[in-house]
């Protein structure tokens, strides 16, 4: 793996630059790990070719970058699908591996139960934002994104009660998810998120190393889809709730009850108000919580590594 190259992940420039005042060197102490997050990973035994090289490459990096430094273990700081990856990366290796090159684990913006905002893009196709872009020509690509899948809402965290996208003859909740695929017109889904997606989510293992979650709250977030007509080429009326304009209030805080009982994994949550899923990674608040937090974990040590991935 190569350190991180500013221009590539330029988006995470003002984050680097916060580590580098805090006394980190890039390449030395400080490195990155990008991803192409068209390609997503399935559960152990399945084959993802990419999102399996990629967990290789992130370990080694992670040893490399230990041992270089005198064998000091690693702080890996994630963002959003980042979380995830690196949270199968701590569980797909042994509890010995973990205690020897792993200090901290933080997680930024991290979709632990996926987001409801994936169904929209997965029925009408999202522009992101990008004006003067027909959503209908972008749902095709969004579709063949395999990290889009992940991210769909995982049932353990949103339930069968919830109602995300209503129509005139039905209503989908996460506990829905086949019918909808197939519903929308793209029933391709259905295999891969039944075989490689549902064993994925199903248990998201405590990986025993210290984590910490540092999330932005009281941003609109969309909640709830209305189709008035049963078309799903038609933009929809939306419902929002709580969140960080992307990812749901429930997804970033799901780890509180999944691990509730979990009684040797630390878990510590910070929440950030207004701050949304992408400005945690320069909103001047944001970083001061993300470097106070690794200054605190440093506090009784010599300057540990931060691997900082990027999802």
């Amino acid at each position: 793996m190569n350190c991180m190259n500013r221009h590539i992940t330029g988006y995470m420039a003002p984050l680097v630059d916060s580590l580098q005042k805090l006394g980190y060197a890039d390449g030395e102490t400080l490195f990155g790990a990008p991803y192409d997050f068209r390609y997503g990973l399935a559960a152990e035994g399945h084959p993802s070719q990419v999102g399996s090289k990629f967990l290789d490459d992130l370990k080694n990096l992670i040893e490399e970058a230990s041992i270089s430094n005198g064998g000091k273990p690693v702080i890996l700081l994630s963002h959003s699908l980042g979380g995830l990856f690196v949270q199968q990366l701590l569980i797909r290796n042994p509890p010995s591996w973990r205690e020897q090159f792993i200090k901290h684990f933080i997680a930024l913006s991290a979709p632990w139960g996926g987001a409801i905002d994936e169904m929209f893009t997965f029925a009408s196709g999202n522009t992101l934002g990008v004006p003067l872009v027909d959503p209908l020509l972008v749902r095709g690509e969004q579709r063949s994104s395999e990290s889009n899948l992940w991210l769909l809402p995982n049932p353990k965290i949103f339930g069968p009660q919830k109602p995300i996208v209503i129509t005139p003859n039905k209503s989908y909740s996460a506990h829905d998810m086949v019918d909808f695929l197939k519903d929308i017109g793209f029933p391709e889904g259905v295999f891969p998120y039944e075989t490689r997606i549902v064993p994925l989510i199903r248990d998201i293992q405590a990986p025993h190393v210290p984590v910490t979650c540092i999330m932005g709250t009281g941003v609109r977030t969309l909640e709830t889809l209305f189709y008035e007509k049963g078309d799903f080429d038609e933009r929809p009326e939306i419902a929002y709730g709580d969140g960080d304009g992307t990812v749901n209030l429930a997804s970033l805080l799901a780890l509180q009850s999944l691990w509730k009982d979990e009684k040797s994994q630390y878990l510590k949550v910070v929440k950030i108000d207004g701050v949304s899923h992408t400005s945690i990674l320069k909103d001047e608040v944001a970083l001061n919580e993300i470097v106070g937090e690794i200054s605190a974990i440093n506090s009784h040590a010599d300057l540990g590594l931060s691997n900082v991935f990027s999802g």
